[in-house]
């Protein structure tokens, strides 16, 4: 009986605290009283959080399978969605960029055109200076101008929205399906951050739905999803912050069952669809062309038709989804493009290089000047290394064709490779890593879903005026996780991949 009530009782403390997050986020006003916000207690209230979850995983993983536990944690975690779906937006404002794309698009206008700050400027610029305005806007541009002025100024939800986008200087970075999901959100319910969180919850149950059927397709305790469905980290970022990932994840999950399934041209589908939603899970593309191959050849068939079919599939796909974007021309990808050279946050491995290479090494511009500077050439050669440790993966760690968990497993490595060294590892990056962990039981990577919680730290600091203390928040959220990662390295066998049922 008290095992039975173990796992409600820390739902039922969970949901308490969710409620009270959702309280909490009332005093995050945006644009106000930045000194006094709340952001230690909200810390406390995340790791509180962080820790029933961590007691709850370690509890479905010593539980064999039964149903009452699946339905207890699957009503629990659709409790905490909608506990924090009212909330507001903690330290996050990516999601009135997503809400003002999805407007432009709506209006059969390019997002990818204008920065929100061309649109700010218009008239202005077209007042002082009509000659190089209209050099610079032919009479389409114009037009489209005039009208995106309209909308900014259609009610005053969306005037207060267009002033609140971030990086207003950049035209978007958001991919294709994510703009389509914009543009029906805008449909359904225009400047509405709730229909957002309403359809990223649609994208989030597909997710756990997929997890459940790998983790079955696999033989595996299905409750063993609890490490997805009650992550904080994925509650917080997706359903308060509203960060757009899911939309890739989802995706992706759906592409890994078809994967362990053996269905290829499904698998490869889903997973252009991912990148389509964010280009993260692009690097995978390598290891399910490699295992179309395998399996071409265990059918006795030419090894290479298989791979090159679903090559041209993938591509086609990607094609399809950018061609309503791409009549701008390479204007389309300016915004990624900024972003891939200039952007870098809460870093942990790129710090420690881009440190090497500025104080000790003394690299870039003036040494390597086809880097331009330090930055670049640190950013090429962790893309190189990521790329060597894929292409070591292909060569020398290829699974057998039945074997799908390890399959799955070299996803996992690679996308959390990739987090690692990325110059740019915000929480909701981590996301991606979360439903590999409901399969891949490293509890490394589940803390670090936990300790990613102090990027938030760096705020309250800056607000404090007591920023020389930000520079120990990396030591103080990685060193922990990489010395236990290390630690499990170091004493679980080579091939122990999960826990055994």
């Amino acid at each position: 009986m008290r095992s039975r009530a173990y796992l409600p009782s820390l739902g039922l403390l969970s949901l308490i605290l969710y409620f009270a997050l959702t309280v909490l986020s009332k005093e995050f006003n945006w644009g106000e009283g930045y000194a006094d916000r709340p952001i230690l207690e909200y810390l406390a209230l995340y790791f509180s959080l962080f820790v029933l979850y961590a007691l709850a995983c370690v509890h479905v993983f010593k539980t064999p399978w039964n149903q009452a536990t699946f339905w207890i944690l699957v009503i629990c975690g659709l409790l905490f969605r909608s506990a924090t779906l009212p909330s507001q937006q903690i330290q996050e404002d990516d999601v009135y960029r997503y809400l003002w794309d999805g407007k432009v698009f709506a209006h059969g206008i390019n997002p990818f055109e204008y920065a929100p700050e061309e649109i700010n400027d218009y008239k202005m610029f077209k007042i002082r200076n009509p000659e190089s305005f209209r050099a610079l806007y032919d009479e389409r541009n114009q037009e489209e101008l005039a009208l995106l002025h309209e909308l900014k100024w259609d009610n005053d939800t969306a005037l207060t929205f267009m002033e609140r986008i971030n990086h207003p200087h950049v035209a978007t970075l958001y991919p294709p399906l994510a703009q389509y999901v914009f543009r029906l959100v805008h449909h359904i319910h225009p400047d509405s951050i709730l229909t957002m969180r309403a359809m990223f919850l649609v994208f989030d149950l597909i997710a756990m739905a997929f997890i459940v059927m790998t983790l079955h397709a696999l033989d595996l305790n299905r409750n063993y999803s609890l490490v997805y469905f009650w992550s904080p980290l994925i509650i917080k970022e997706t359903f308060n912050s509203t960060h757009l990932d899911i939309i890739g994840i989802s995706c992706l999950c759906v592409s890994i069952y078809f994967l362990v399934r053996k269905h290829m041209a499904w698998s490869i589908f889903f997973l252009a669809l991912s990148v389509l939603g964010k280009i993260y899970s692009g690097i995978l593309l390598p290891f399910y062309l490699q295992r179309s191959w395998l399996i071409e050849r265990k059918n006795a068939k030419p090894g290479w038709t298989g791979p090159v079919l679903h090559l041209s599939m993938f591509c086609t796909v990607l094609v399809f989804g950018y061609l309503p974007f791409v009549d701008i021309g390479w204007k389309a990808f300016e915004g990624l493009q900024t972003y891939g050279i200039q952007w870098q946050s809460n870093d942990s491995l790129f710090a420690l290089l881009l440190y090497s290479l500025n104080d000790i090494l003394q690299l870039g511009g003036k040494v390597i000047p086809v880097f331009g500077n330090s930055t670049i050439l640190a950013k090429g050669f962790v893309f190189l290394v990521s790329i060597s440790v894929v292409f070591y993966m292909l060569i020398r760690k290829t699974p057998d064709i039945d074997a799908s968990l390890e399959w799955v497993k070299n996803l996992f490595i690679t996308m959390v490779l990739v987090f690692l060294v990325s110059p740019v590892q915000n929480p909701w990056y981590l996301c991606w890593s979360v439903p590999f962990l409901c399969l891949f039981h490293w509890r490394s990577f589940i803390l670090l879903t936990g300790l990613v919680g102090l990027y938030y730290l760096d705020f309250y600091f800056d607000y404090q005026e007591i920023t020389q203390y930000s520079i120990w928040i990396p030591w103080i959220e990685y060193a922990p996780f990489y010395l236990y990662l290390i630690w499990e390295l170091k004493n679980r066998p080579a091939q122990e991949g999960v826990l055994k049922n």
